[in-house]
């Protein structure tokens, strides 16, 4: 293989792993989303009183709320996903939120582990394509 040939596929691997190192950074955010909704809904629920009934704010949309008061919930209705849901009790849904949170946490340790591999992918291609560059002009 050729230096040009060998430039031209260092500068495509490149490219593909920039757009895999964006692809990452996307999917992270999405996770980290989820953590913060989940943690998010961890706290309303544990933020729930025994006895009285809480006042809440209900979304109605276009970025209205409806002023509501709420009883100590017994029960909660979990999405599950595919338009399922599932009804659990206050405790049992504390527990599906701290291990949805856990395991969130995890994906994000492994997308960190995942760009970590991908920058130091980049940055060997980086250096071998400059070097390739460097000796081109000495020639």
């Amino acid at each position: 293989m050729s230096e040009q040939e060998k430039l031209q596929s260092l500068v495509l691997e490149l490219r593909m792993l920039e757009e895999s190192l964006k692809e990452v950074d996307a999917r992270e955010s999405v996770v980290a989303r989820a953590i913060i909704e989940s943690r998010s809904a961890l706290e309303a629920i544990k933020g729930f009183s025994s006895g009285d009934p809480s006042e809440i704010l209900v979304p109605i949309g276009g970025g209205i709320f409806l002023e509501a008061s709420a009883p100590p919930p017994d029960k909660l209705v979990i999405n599950i996903g595919a338009g399922a849901v599932v009804e659990k009790t206050k405790e049992e849904t504390v527990n599906f939120l701290e291990e949805r949170i856990k395991e969130l946490e995890r994906v994000i340790l492994i997308f960190e582990s995942q760009k970590a591999d991908l920058v130091n992918r980049i940055n060997s291609n980086r250096a071998a394509i400059n070097s390739i560059v460097e000796k081109q002009k000495r020639t």
